[in-house]
């Protein structure tokens, strides 16, 4: 290709690729979907001026390409341009706090977990991911006390789509800036984010899972049954409940049933409650032991000492006590490196994502649709089907208006919502279909029970998305129309549209 040669030329062999992509990138990937794409040339910028050297490369010959943070987007393209041009911002990864300590500026380049370590040197926090492999840059394009991450970004340095180097905040292109806070890639690269640095302080959380003692009822309800065999894996799942049914005598266990509905008493009743940064509660089947379990994430201010049972805490009590627990007074940075074995890389993952109102009485069903599905995918190899809810408070959904405010749309009518993120993962490409195709049944039962009883919301959590859902559909016909006018504005050429076919398009 003419224009890879260009860019080896124009950038020199050390950030410019082609016939020979270093070994590192492919398993830069999060998702083995990712990892298979194989784009024509690789470019990996060191400053702003060599992105704009990309970007003026890629707009003489109109040629597509694909932009990459950390590479943790779960369908193929995303980040990586099949035949095309990747580019890698990995050296783009600043990490600076300004003189006042007000302000941090991080790269796209880098991960949470890094930046969470290197600001809490410095007695500062920044708004960001719950996962520490997980890239600055997508996260933070796409989005509790201080509301979305997105909201917390003062400044961004962009490469447009003509070449020109611009930092875009509140005062110098409003229009841009409110843009930006949600519009994933649609408007150029980001290279670098000038953040709200927070006082450090600790925090009390950590992951606690629970034991459900009423799965085989449930599925005895549906008529789901697990016949006998002489194997192993029926032996191990046999003992597997017969530990259930001691974890019950001990008062270690809860039930599905009691789990909603503590989720849906906090969805409901927490409001405005600053001192709750984060909370989901997850169902995941493990396929070893054949059991269904829950896990409950979350973060809550430690300060002025921690509490037994916040505000926007489910019932401690009434689900009763976790099988494990992780929760203490610790560091934000602990918090997410305890989350790596949760998100393995080099796995087959889909995302797909639901917001609705949350009802528990027809969760009940939702968890039900989830159990069925479980049975035509549990034997595949690797297989982990999940689903996770995660409430989207009220001091999110419409406190998020300083400097401009984003494009998501929300207003004080649309609570209580829960985001309803189904998260797959396996091992074998053969078996893509086949998962593909129990998802599609669990989201097509599910969407024809919420819009049935008037509970879902037109709302899609960018970053849990799959590539069939329309996006920025979800923030509004006058949003999306307004964010079509500031891309024309700025990228009259549709550089970013046109060339950039991977990922979300307004």
């Amino acid at each position: 290709m003419l224009q890879c040669t260009e860019l080896v030329n124009i950038l020199g062999s050390e950030k410019a690729y082609y016939n020979s992509i270093p070994d590192d990138f492919k398993d830069s990937f999060h998702c083995n979907r990712q990892r298979e794409v194989a784009p024509a040339c690789l470019v990996r910028p060191l400053t702003p001026k060599d992105v704009s050297a990309v970007v003026t490369t890629i707009s003489k010959h109109n040629c597509h390409f694909a932009i990459k943070s950390g590479g943790h987007a779960m369908f193929e393209g995303a980040s990586n341009a099949d035949g095309g041009i990747t580019i890698d911002l990995k050296h783009l990864d600043a990490l600076e706090l300004s003189e006042d300590g007000q302000t941090a500026r991080v790269g796209p380049g880098q991960r949470w977990g890094r930046v969470y370590e290197f600001f809490e040197e410095k007695g500062k926090v920044v708004v960001g991911g719950r996962v520490s492999n997980v890239g600055v840059g997508g996260f933070l394009l796409g989005g509790r006390k201080y509301g979305w991450a997105s909201d917390n970004v003062r400044n961004y340095e962009i490469v447009l789509a003509n070449g020109s180097i611009s930092n875009v905040n509140y005062e110098s292109h409003p229009d841009l800036y409110w843009a930006l806070r949600g519009g994933a890639g649609n408007f150029g690269i980001v290279t670098a984010f000038d953040l709200e640095a927070y006082e450090l302080g600790p925090v009390w959380g950590g992951n606690n899972a629970h034991v459900l003692s009423d799965t085989p009822a449930r599925l005895a309800t549906l008529g789901i049954r697990r016949p006998f065999s002489f194997s192993l894996r029926y032996l191990t799942q046999s003992l597997c409940q017969l530990a259930t049914q001691v974890a019950t005598l001990l008062g270690r266990s809860t039930t599905s049933t009691v789990m909603i509905e503590a989720l849906e008493d906090m969805t409901l009743n927490e409001k405005g409650d600053e001192s709750y940064f984060q909370y989901f509660l997850a169902f995941s089947y493990f396929q070893t032991p054949g059991v269904v379990a829950a896990n409950v994430l979350h973060v809550h201010s430690a300060q002025p000492a921690p509490s037994t049972k916040p505000l926007a805490m489910l019932d401690l009590k009434a689900i009763g006590k976790p099988a494990y627990s992780t929760s203490s007074v610790r560091s934000m940075r602990s918090m997410v490196q305890e989350f790596d074995p949760y998100n393995v890389p080099g796995f087959r993952y889909l995302f797909h994502e639901i917001t609705l109102r949350f009802n528990a009485t027809f969760f009940q069903q939702i968890f039900d649709f989830f159990l069925e599905e479980i049975e035509t995918i549990k034997d595949l190899p690797g297989m982990f089907p999940t689903i996770v809810m995660q409430p989207i408070s009220e001091i999110v959904r419409v406190g998020n208006n300083k400097n401009g405010g984003n494009p998501f749309g929300f207003s004080g009518d649309d609570g209580p919502i829960c985001v309803l993120s189904i998260c797959p993962k396996w091992n074998r490409a053969e078996d893509d279909e086949a998962v593909k195709a129990s998802v599609v049944r669990f989201v097509e039962m599910t969407m024809v029970l919420l819009e049935k009883e008037g509970l879902l919301h037109r709302w899609v959590y960018p970053n849990y998305a799959s590539e069939v859902q329309d996006v920025f559909a979800g923030y509004g016909e006058e949003n999306r129309g307004k964010m079509k006018e500031i891309q024309r504005k700025y990228d009259p050429e549709g550089v970013f549209d046109r060339l950039q076919p991977g990922y979300f398009k307004v």
